[in-house]
């Protein structure tokens, strides 16, 4: 059941099935694809080209909170190029499961509140 769940995910953030024997226990680099592979959805990031925030990544035991931001922004500087209402994603380093926090708190309630549900 885990490999049929595994594959899925690949095959829906277009990675290589042979990745398959390593959702177990994916890395930084692993995760960080699939995160990528999220912001180019257009209802993810409404069209505009992302970034990852690599400075900014928490790691936990169970996996890591990624943070993004636009490309323009971080190459102008222009509070314009922000992007409004990016949510860090986290990334379950076992499961390769995405999970969208939210904006209304800070990231520490929403890492409390995907750790309540593990």
């Amino acid at each position: 059941m885990a490999f049929v769940a595994a594959l899925q995910i690949l095959a829906k953030h277009h990675l290589p099935v042979n990745w398959a024997l390593c959702v177990k226990s994916m890395n930084l680099a692993e995760a960080e694809k699939l995160v990528l592979s999220e912001l180019v959805n257009p209802s993810m990031s409404g069209g505009i080209d992302c970034e990852i925030l690599k400075g900014e990544t928490i790691e936990k035991d169970w996996g890591w909170v990624f943070f993004y931001q636009s490309a323009a922004f971080l190459k102008s500087g222009d509070f314009r190029d922000m992007l409004g209402g990016n949510a860090p994603i986290i990334v379950n380093k076992l499961t390769g499961k995405l999970i969208h926090t939210g904006t209304a708190y800070e990231i520490e309630h929403y890492i409390k509140e995907y750790e309540s549900s593990l």
